[in-house]
């Protein structure tokens, strides 16, 4: 998780300094399968790699047992366009969301957080629990979610620090992560107190939300990418089309604070966000992370 909290901070500022070649990623919705196919290809310039993943988000999988996203990830030699390797997209996504919010976490929190709240139970929630306490001396962790068995599962995979939560104990938390389907708000602003940091990064749909509007009125929002945060951010897309926030409320891009040029959190009263759609440069920087390992070897 180390390693892969340390390719996020060089995937990101290759999104703001463009020399990421990210192009929109082809959205398909699978409606009568209440699913969503995403295909996203991306490259760094004078990089040795270029990547494709293709991504299926099937929302009736959990009830069933089954992973709510499958796919695959291509790797090919940016020289000769040679495939490399096929690696499992399923899990690399979960690494990669899980170091970007290890990322977010360790510049925008408060040093001395010590309480978290995970909500969700799924393998995106295990790799937030993971990536917050590589970047965190943390005391306590409560994962909510609305089955029980699953949360319990999921707590029983790490030591007694991590333990089953309730609502209430938004109230405590310095650090809160949300990986969730949810189409509607998880919590209210009058449910959180002032200082927490929050990784909000199961929304990436422009009518899907996990965060309320006065909760990103009221804080200081980070994003991964502006260009597709425009179209899929929900989050903040939804406030914007009340009426009552814009794209300028933002405080900018992930890549654009790790570069010096934005300032992050100024007072230990501050809220932040980091509201993440996922971009294919942070799955780019996995994939070649991990081949490199392969031949190392």
């Amino acid at each position: 998780m180390g390693d892969a909290i340390n390719a996020m901070s060089d995937a990101f500022r290759s999104l703001s300094d463009n020399t990421a070649i990210v192009p929109s990623r082809i959205n398909l919705p699978i409606e009568d399968q209440n699913a969503l196919h995403l295909s996203m290809p991306a490259y760094v310039k004078g990089g040795k790699y270029i990547m494709i993943k293709l991504v299926n988000v099937h929302y009736d999988n959990p009830r069933n047992d089954l992973p709510l996203i499958n796919g695959i990830i291509l790797l090919m030699d940016s020289i000769n366009g040679v495939p490399l390797a096929f690696m499992d997209g399923k899990s690399i996504t979960a690494l990669r969301t899980g170091a970007s919010s290890g990322l977010a976490t360790k510049i925008l929190s408060n040093q001395n957080s010590k309480s978290a709240v995970v909500i969700g139970a799924g393998v995106q929630a295990l790799s937030q629990i993971e990536a917050i306490r590589n970047v965190r001396e943390l005391d306590s962790i409560k994962v909510i979610g609305r089955n029980m068995n699953k949360v319990e599962e999921l707590c029983s995979k790490f030591d007694s620090l991590v333990k089953p939560g309730i609502n209430d104990s938004l109230k405590d938390a310095d650090i809160i992560c949300t990986a969730t389907t949810s189409k509607v708000p998880l919590f209210n602003y009058e449910d959180i107190k002032s200082g927490v940091h929050i990784n909000a990064v199961g929304a990436h749909q422009s009518n899907t939300r996990e965060l309320d509007t006065k909760l990103i009125q009221k804080a200081k929002v980070y994003i991964d990418h502006l260009d597709p945060s425009k179209n899929e951010a929900g989050d903040i897309l939804i406030p914007i089309s009340e009426g009552i926030y814009s794209w300028e409320n933002i405080q900018g891009e992930l890549g654009e604070l790790i570069e010096g040029k934005i300032k992050g959190r100024t007072s230990d009263l501050d809220i932040t966000v980091f509201n993440s759609i996922g971009n294919a440069v942070q799955d780019l920087a996995i994939a070649s992370l991990i081949i490199e390992k392969k031949g190392k070897e």
